[in-house]
């Protein structure tokens, strides 16, 4: 008996345990809205590490969320900086376009105030040091410029044609030492010679010491030299110094500014004579 019941005891103990885990899940239907005391260690335990992986989740939710906001945002930035940039060279253009218009209206008008035929003309180019002692137009023989033609614009004279080609031309500036200009002051009638001086301006040559010239003083062109015609400005007394014997110079600011010249008239005269230099 004793040896049965030993060979029976495993199966004895499965049955216990059978009996056992149905009477314990009876009991939890029953009391299913209560928790075991194994599950309340659990759910105790693993709490923290619950949290932690939800905050961790919400954490990187919420880091993709924003990583693909920023794209977004970045992306609406560059669009919005190339706006930007197309909008400011559009107002470049247009406000270069407003310039240019007025400064041909002023040619336009004097054009129209003159008796000579003239042709309007755009510089193309400086000399060779990028100064403004001789500057290339976009106008030659085709359009009717020949040499010695006078050059202004609405603020004074520019310079004379020295090289007339068919489609382009050279003008030599007030601004050259080797050019020469009859002026007068228009306040006294004293007159002289104008010479270029460089950059710097230019000066008025074979005044008198005891001429009536003060600073100030506007100088015209006298018509003398027969190239340029009468009453054109030149510039604006700066300065006034000893000459040679009984002389003085007289130094010149020109009207024109050469750094900024765009835009000329050529006065379409016949060839005058060939311009001598002073003694």
């Amino acid at each position: 008996m004793a040896h049965l019941l030993t060979e029976r005891k495993p199966y004895l103990l499965l049955l216990v345990l059978l009996t056992f885990n149905l009477g314990l899940m009876s009991w939890r239907i029953k009391n299913a809205s209560e928790r075991s005391l194994l599950e309340e260690g659990i759910l105790g335990l693993g709490s923290p590490f619950l949290k932690a992986a939800g905050w961790i989740g919400q954490g990187v939710s919420g880091t993709w969320h924003a990583y693909i906001g920023l794209q977004g945002v970045e992306r609406e930035n560059r669009h919005l900086r190339e706006r930007i940039d197309a909008l400011a060279l559009q107002a470049h253009e247009a406000e270069e376009a407003r310039q240019e218009v007025g400064r041909l209206r002023e040619l336009l008008d004097l054009r129209g105030n003159i008796a000579i035929d003239s042709v309007p003309a755009r510089v193309i180019a400086r000399g060779v040091d990028g100064s403004a002692r001789v500057v290339t137009l976009d106008r030659g023989g085709r359009d009717g410029v020949r040499i010695n033609q006078p050059v202004i614009t609405p603020r004074g004279v520019v310079g004379r044609i020295i090289e007339a080609a068919t489609a382009a031309s050279k003008v030599q500036t007030i601004l050259d030492p080797n050019s020469g200009v009859a002026g007068l002051i228009q306040r006294t009638r004293v007159q002289g010679m104008i010479v270029g001086d460089g950059d710097r301006g230019c000066r008025m040559e074979y005044v008198s010491e005891l001429a009536n010239v003060e600073v100030g003083d506007v100088v015209v062109t006298s018509g003398l030299d027969q190239i340029y015609p009468k009453g054109y400005t030149l510039g604006v007394i700066t300065a006034i110094g000893e000459g040679e014997g009984l002389t003085k110079i007289v130094e010149i600011r020109p009207e024109v500014d050469f750094r900024r010249l765009e835009e000329v008239l050529v006065l379409l005269r016949p060839e005058g004579p060939p311009e001598r230099s002073a003694p």
